[in-house]
């Protein structure tokens, strides 16, 4: 890369598309991406439909237009059409366009919210997921529309159901989410699942179309008991539903074998285990129920995907992918920095990676006929491009880009990570990253910041980061890694912190650490700083509250008291999973020993605090608590705060308020890492 390429700057979030969702049309031309780029004129973020041929002849060709956000492509079963989910009318509903071009159609007319859909076989009728309007805000809109009055909120939320918020959601409806059936030609609807106890998601029509099968948890109180999805099933034309027998654990993404003998899901057998504790596997079962089996005992590895990023979050977890002739089964797992294709046969032999690049798969189309996958992909250099990986693509073989989405990248200068891996205490090998700065040193030597992913049950890999390459350009060398806790590893990695945040975690953070300063001699060990957000925050917290080594801290959306946030996330109620077990009014003395703010006292270090006040997840009281003990203890303080985001605003938020966010942490750093305002210096 010229070096006198600009390096990626703040407002390139502009600039970026990301691409997303991909589908393969049924005769294997082209494939549909939803691509989703953020508009400065609106401060909103669009996202329209691509088509991609697969040929070599041309390039990618934009599908729709238009503002209104369309998603989730199926192509109709003979590949005329092509529907989608969009909300140009106002309301989430089901549009049909035709693949050759023309006007696309809005099939639903609702009012309510569509969430997923899948078509018959027959490509007659389409069945779609639909939570109604609740009748209270449509009321209230219209009386907006009218001019009246104090239409903008409620006048009181009654709650009754301890599953009422969601981040990014907001205050969910009261209706539930039901089975409907929609026929293509006349846009009719009828309601196929009536019980309002119940939700259903994930409809799939039985290769005869006579069934539709679907994940729906069922239990005596599926708030409380959230891991206990099941697989069910329901006539097409409607009436009783019939449960598919699995085992008490969630199952869940679960796709049809061609031959319709064959159930293959993703899920746990043991509903009640501490989160974060157990590996998501890939289980076999008869389509009409018996006993599973589990077909990646032998991979100690999670059967979903987790990558993390500043631009697409993480990628989709596929329901598992059939070959035609029923006897492999693909899917996708998290391991040391990737997203990767695997197979296994339904007898059950070992796995084999069938995609591992470097990067990871955001969504993935297999064609078998021409023996290709199709992948949007992200890799270090890219946050992603529409690729085709051929027969033999393990290892180091590059795969073909079909798009250029994010070719303006080549006018900027995108640092490459170097990896690193290393054996920190009890023996444990660690993965991690050094981003190194462009910019000279001033005096020979670079400021550095510790970043800390998010989840715990996540990992960082080798993909681009806006965000990390943004303050590389600033200035600093970014270092981060994946410990114990995270997803990408063994089993016992990732159980390693149950009911022990702050233990092993911080042995690791610390021991990366060690061995980046070791072996990059040109950082200044004075001027480092830590930063992270989520579970990151919560770590950043520990972490200065007992250690000074970091110079600056900028805490991000984070966890500084577990008893308040078990009380208060929008699943507060279902955390003691990971804490013990115990509720917090059993055993408070532990939570209170696990919380960042029972060792505020011991905090010297200068702590930028920045969170969303829509925060459902982690709720802004948690910022609150952490900012009013460091003002009164006189630690150099500041408290940011962004109306109206959600807890995913750093990948998510509104564009505007993402660059001054990626401005301010920058920010804070150049003043206690740069300027010297800290005072006297400590070594690291």
């Amino acid at each position: 890369m010229p070096r006198d390429h600009k390096p990626i700057q703040a407002d390139d979030i502009y600039r970026l598309r990301q691409p997303l969702g991909c589908r393969l049309s049924p005769d294997g031309t082209r494939v549909a991406v939803v691509v989703t780029q953020a508009e400065k004129e609106t401060l909103k973020y669009l996202s329209h439909i691509w088509m991609v041929p697969t040929n070599g002849n041309g390039g990618p060709v934009q599908f729709t237009q238009g503002k209104g956000g369309d998603g989730n492509p199926r192509f109709s079963p003979d590949g005329r059409n092509l529907a989608f989910i969009s909300a140009r009318s106002g309301k989430s509903e089901i549009w049909i366009m035709p693949t050759g071009g023309g006007e696309a159609r809005q099939l639903t007319k609702l009012g309510g919210m569509i969430s997923d859909y899948a078509f018959s076989p027959n490509g007659r009728k389409i069945a779609i997921v639909y939570t109604p309007q609740d009748a209270e805000a449509k009321a209230r809109e219209e009386n907006k529309k009218k001019g009246a009055p104090g239409q903008e909120a409620p006048l009181v939320r009654p709650i009754e159901r301890i599953f009422y918020k969601l981040d990014g959601a907001g205050f969910i409806p009261k209706g539930r989410a039901h089975l409907w059936l929609v026929d293509v030609e006349s846009g009719r609807a009828r309601q196929i699942t009536t019980d309002d106890r119940y939700d259903e998601y994930q409809p799939v029509f039985s290769r005869n179309g006579r069934w539709i099968y679907f994940n729906s948890n069922r239990s005596e109180d599926p708030d409380i008991d959230i891991d206990r999805e099941q697989i069910w099933k329901v006539p097409a034309r409607g009436g009783a539903i019939e449960k598919v027998r699995t085992f008490e654990g969630p199952s869940t993404n679960f796709s049809i074998s061609p031959d319709g003998e064959w159930i293959a899901f993703l899920g746990r057998e043991d509903p009640d285990a501490p989160w974060g504790t157990r590996h998501t596997k890939l289980w076999l079962v008869p389509s009409r129920g018996g006993r599973p089996v589990e077909l990646t005992e032998r991979l100690d590895r999670s059967c979903d995907n987790s990558t993390l990023n500043d631009t697409f979050g993480s990628g989709s977890t596929p329901p598992p992918i059939w070959s035609p002739d029923s006897r492999w089964i693909y899917f996708v797992i998290t391991n040391e920095g990737n997203s990767e294709l695997w197979r296994v046969s339904i007898d059950g032999r070992r796995p084999q990676p069938v995609i591992n690049q470097p990067g990871a798969l955001i969504d993935i189309a297999i064609d078998f006929r021409s023996r290709s996958v199709y992948a949007t992909f992200a890799d270090t250099k890219s946050p992603g491009e529409l690729v085709r990986f051929a027969p033999g693509s393990r290892g180091t073989r590059a795969p073909e880009t079909l798009s250029i989405w994010n070719d303006w990248l080549g006018s900027r200068r995108v640092i490459e990570p170097e990896e690193i891996w290393f054996v920190g205490k009890g023996r444990r090998r660690i993965q991690g990253w050094v981003l190194p700065s462009p910019r000279r040193a001033r005096g020979g030597k670079t400021p550095a910041i510790l970043y800390i992913h998010g989840g715990p049950a996540t990992q960082y890999g080798r993909v681009f980061f806006h965000e990390f390459q943004f303050l590389a350009g600033c200035g600093y060398t970014v270092f981060y890694c994946n410990p114990r806790g995270g997803t990408g590893y063994s089993e016992k990695h990732m159980a390693a912190i149950s009911d022990a945040w702050g233990t092993v975690d911080y042995d690791d953070l610390m021991a990366f650490t060690d061995e980046v300063l070791r072996r990059h001699p040109k950082i200044d060990r004075r001027r480092v700083g830590v930063a992270g957000g989520s579970y990151g925050g919560y770590m950043t917290n520990w972490i200065i509250g007992h250690s000074r080594r970091f110079a600056a801290a900028v805490t991000q959306r984070s966890v500084v008291n577990l008893m308040s946030f078990a009380g208060t996330s929008d699943f507060g109620w279902v955390w003691p999973k990971v804490f013990g077990g115990k509720a917090v009014w059993r055993d408070p003395v532990h939570y209170l020993r696990m919380s960042p703010i029972s060792y505020v006292d011991a905090v010297r270090t200068p702590t930028l605090i920045e969170h969303q006040e829509n925060d459902h997840r982690c709720p802004i009281e948690q910022a609150e608590q952490l900012y009013a003990a460091l003002k009164v203890r006189k630690v150099p303080t500041e408290f940011h705060r962004y109306p109206e985001e959600f807890h995913g605003m750093s990948r998510g938020g509104r564009p505007d308020r993402r660059i001054e966010r990626c401005k301010r942490i920058a920010g804070w750093f150049d003043r206690w890492l740069v300027s010297g305002r800290n005072g006297k210096r400590r070594a690291v």
